[in-house]
């Protein structure tokens, strides 16, 4: 079995550092933790919540988010076989025994409405680095056999000590990473949804818009096309937010995200036979498998189903709509509120159904 050493940096998160702590301490051998200044007590709950466990807790000066992981990773080389690598607002949960471990770095599952994987188990005798000075990610010069691992899960509830100034600290050392290069397109891509975030929608799109054109890894121009499409639409101007969409949906089929807003918004513009052909484009399809950032599937489970549910009534297709209500149906995640409507919606269709008889 693989040992795993738990590296974190931390600030003030007394009021979260329990829930995290709790739930690794069957997961972890040892454990390395970085504290950059705190003083709410959060250095006395660590060593608490971690006794009987070996482990270091340092005192480091703070310079920015990639420079004090990669200083925190450093002080862990060697430990373990494995480092996990988490806020203090995450908690883990391991959905089964996990498998002989053999990759060098692994992605886990963050859950949620939106769904993404990060680096986040690596190899613990790899010198790794971060690069970026906030949205960083892990870089090494040795060969990455990189590989996803779903029986460790994350719950991100995004309230650490960090949050309270965290979209204002971001789009100033973003704004300094691509002052030193703006070619950058990660910088630019996270500066966007930092925009967007402070509610700088123009700026975002303007951003968002930038990153698609730079090209690169075909999700990050996805997302980028997408959430153009979604700040366009709801900033007024539909044929540049429906431009968007379609490019999105065009660059990456296989992701139906684009294609749901496409549907939704023009449902509810009644414009219910271009609606329909957008649902029914995505109906069946599952999430993409190796697809690891920021996938929405609910869209994918009940969100085009339900939009189809609707669109399929209003064209005179009450049969289909009928098929989609009870598929909704059976599902036991659909939301409480859209149950309710779907179960509406299938008696008017019903009742449509029954009048041509």
């Amino acid at each position: 079995m693989s040992t795993i050493c738990l590296c974190m940096i931390v600030k003030n998160e007394s009021r979260v550092i329990g829930r995290c702590l709790d739930s690794v301490r069957g997961l972890i051998d040892s454990w390395i933790i970085s504290d950059t200044g705190s003083t709410d007590g959060t250095q006395s709950l660590i060593r608490s919540a971690l006794e009987g466990i070996p482990g270091e807790l340092h005192q480091d000066d703070w310079v920015n988010f990639g420079h004090n992981r990669t200083h925190n990773i450093q002080h862990a080389f060697g430990r373990a076989d494995y480092l996990l690598l988490l806020d203090a607002d995450h908690t883990v949960r391991l959905e089964s025994p996990l498998p002989a471990l053999t990759g060098t770095s692994y992605m886990l599952r963050h859950e949620g409405n939106l769904e993404y994987r990060v680096k986040r188990l690596v190899r613990g005798d790899i010198d790794w680095n971060y690069v970026g000075a906030t949205h960083e990610y892990l870089n090494t010069e040795e060969e990455d056999k990189q590989e996803l691992l779903d029986e460790i899960v994350i719950s991100d509830f995004a309230d650490g000590g960090s949050r309270h100034d965290k979209f204002e600290r971001d789009a100033a050392l973003l704004a300094d990473e691509l002052a030193r290069n703006p070619k950058n397109d990660r910088a630019v891509f996270y500066l966007a949804q930092t925009m967007r975030d402070m509610g700088n929608g123009a700026e975002a799109i303007e951003l968002y818009e930038r990153r698609a054109m730079m090209g690169g890894w075909g999700e990050e121009v996805y997302v980028a096309l997408l959430e153009a499409g979604i700040l366009r639409a709801e900033l007024g101007d539909w044929p540049g937010g429906m431009e968007c969409l379609t490019k999105a949906w065009e660059s990456r089929p296989q992701r139906l995200e684009a294609c749901y807003q496409l549907s939704s918004r023009l449902r509810k513009m009644r414009r219910h036979n271009a609606a329909y052909i957008f649902a029914k484009a995505g109906i069946g399809r599952p999430v993409p498998a190796g697809d690891v950032l920021f996938t929405n599937p609910w869209v994918y489970r009940w969100g085009l189903l339900f939009e189809l549910s609707v669109s399929s009534y209003w064209i005179g297709e009450y049969a289909e709509s009928v098929w989609a209500c009870d598929q909704l149906l059976g599902l036991a995640d659909l939301p409480e509120v859209y149950r309710r409507q779907t179960v509406i919606n299938r008696g008017f269709s019903i009742g449509r159904l029954g009048a041509r008889q």
